[in-house]
């Protein structure tokens, strides 16, 4: 071939790739016809104050009769972060069974989690971390801590450490320690980094391998992916990655016979930036990448529901597009 040749040749294919890379980006991915994957199995984060402090009996009321109207099965009131020995931080005790007494009466099927869990120390964000994973005592504290929340009456905890580097066998460690100590008849849930289809050796904490999320199944009952902060360009590019998610993750699981349960967590949050871009990472968007990749799971395999990021930041517009989009609903 000659030299000319092979310049058209890679030409060509360089064009072609080209035309790929904006075909994925751009190419819409729509799925809103009504479907079978809800079951009011839903999930949300709650802000710290509803245990921090007493709050009024009507809000509390009102907080879970809305929870109860928007097909919401588990809620994860803030707890978080343990502080460097392993304790919770500020609390008030009489508020939070308040809280569960509240629960009880007005959504009595609503399971309410505590997320507890915090920052890895070395990661800094708004504040320093003060988790060490390898620290044994700190770790022995942190499960004593939840072993009491589920004595008070919560139905399980919802861990959420960031970030997680894949692999950690620590964190297995963390998980199986708490598995005893929440016992079989309560949920342990976990907040997941984002997952992909193989180990980035580069980026370690920024998303989990199939083998990782397989390892971690193993040991929890309820695993809500954090599918957000991707820094994804793109609408289409983020749908088609929710879409890949939800089918792998969900997928694997059911075809391994995992008994743990997916959520798929839906960011309803601002302020925007490099990873989390407006108009890409919506409620919407994700909600009909979800849809997309269950098609073809029948009723979606170990597939639970959504879980909106957060109570607090999702405004009538969002619920909207929750209702409509996932609950097959018009309000």
């Amino acid at each position: 071939m000659t030299r000319a040749r092979l310049a058209r040749l890679a030409a060509v294919v360089v064009v072609a790739g080209l035309a790929g890379l904006v075909y994925f980006a751009y190419a819409p991915v729509e799925d809103k016809d009504a479907h079978p994957f809800n079951h009011d199995r839903n999930a949300v984060w709650l802000e710290h104050r509803w245990l921090e402090r007493p709050q009024p009996l009507p809000e509390m009321e009102a907080l879970f009769a809305k929870l109860d109207r928007r097909g919401i099965a588990y809620a994860y009131p803030h707890l978080i972060p343990f502080d460097a020995t392993g304790q919770l931080p500020p609390h008030d005790r009489e508020q939070l069974r308040a809280f569960l007494a509240t629960a009880r009466r007005v959504a009595p099927e609503l399971k309410l989690l505590p997320w507890i869990g915090g920052l890895r120390r070395g990661y800094k964000r708004q504040r320093p971390g003060t988790l060490e994973l390898a620290d044994l005592s700190q770790r022995q504290q942190m499960v004593a801590e939840a072993r009491g929340l589920v004595d008070e009456g919560f139905a399980g905890v919802h861990l959420n450490v960031e970030p997680v580097d894949d692999g950690n066998d620590d964190f297995l460690a963390l998980l199986r320690a708490l598995r005893t100590a929440v016992g079989d008849d309560r949920v342990l849930s976990l907040a997941a980094i984002r997952p992909a289809p193989l180990g980035l050796p580069r980026a370690p904490n920024f998303a989990w391998s199939p083998d990782y999320y397989a390892r971690v199944a193993a040991i929890v009952d309820q695993i809500v992916i954090m599918a957000y902060d991707t820094a994804l360009p793109t609408a289409s590019l983020y749908r088609r990655y929710v879409r890949w998610a939800a089918r792998s993750v969900a997928g694997a699981l059911d075809a391994s016979g995992s008994d743990a349960r997916v959520l798929m967590g839906v960011p309803t949050y601002e302020p925007y930036g490099f990873m989390h871009r407006r108009g890409v990472e919506t409620p919407e968007n994700a909600i009909v990448g979800v849809v997309a990749g269950l098609r073809g799971l029948g009723a979606g395999g170990t597939f639970e529901g959504v879980a909106l990021y957060a109570e607090w930041t999702t405004d009538e517009s969002e619920w909207l597009a929750y209702e409509r989009h996932w609950r097959n609903r018009a309000e």
